[in-house]
C-alpha cells in the first residue's frame, strides 16, 4: 500500500479498476493474475467502507498496525460488517463471501497455474454478481 494517505474516492475508484484489471487478465487467460487483482478489489472496497464508516476523508495509514492489514476477515469487522456478511441474513452474499476470502496477498510469490478459468471465473463471479456480489454489494455501502 502506498505511504500517502488514500482518500476514500480513490480507494472507490482503485477498486473498480482493479476489478477492470481482474476481468481484463481473465479474458487474457492469465487466471492466476486475474485472482491476485480481484482480492485487491475487495481489499480496497472494504478500506473506503472503513473511511465512510470512521467518518474519515483518508485511510488512516499512519495509525500503525491496525490498519495496514490485508486479512479480508479482520478488514471486514473494521468496516463493521459482520453481522450483516451472515449467512442467516443474506446467504447468497455470505457464500460469494467465502469464495472471495480465500484470497492471500502472497499469492504474489506462488508458481503460476493454481488457479484455472473455472476456479478464476468462481471468484471473479462472486465479487461481481448482482447484487450479492460482494464488491457489487459493498459498493452501496462504501
Amino acid at each position: 500500500m502506498a505511504k500517502t494517505p488514500l482518500p476514500r474516492k480513490q480507494l472507490q475508484e482503485l477498486a473498480k479498476l482493479r476489478l477492470q484489471e481482474a476481468e481484463a487478465l481473465y479474458k487474457a487467460r492469465l487466471y492466476d493474475g486475474s485472482v491476485y487483482l480481484a482480492g485487491y478489489a475487495v481489499e480496497l472496497g472494504l478500506k473506503a467502507r472503513i473511511c465512510r464508516i470512521l467518518g474519515l476523508k483518508e485511510y488512516p495509514l499512519e495509525l500503525g498496525h491496525t490498519f495496514k492489514v490485508h486479512n479480508l476477515e479482520q478488514l471486514k469487522t473494521l468496516a463493521g460488517l459482520t453481522a450483516q456478511i451472515d449467512a442467516s441474513k443474506n446467504k447468497d452474499l455470505f457464500d460469494n463471501w467465502s469464495k472471495a476470502v480465500a484470497w492471500d496477498p502472497e499469492q504474489r510469490y506462488e508458481g503460476p497455474g493454481k488457479y484455472n478459468a473455472g476456479t478464476a471465473k468462481v471468484i471473479l463471479d462472486s465479487i461481481r454478481e448482482k447484487p450479492s456480489g460482494v464488491l457489487t454489494w459493498l459498493s452501496m455501502r462504501w
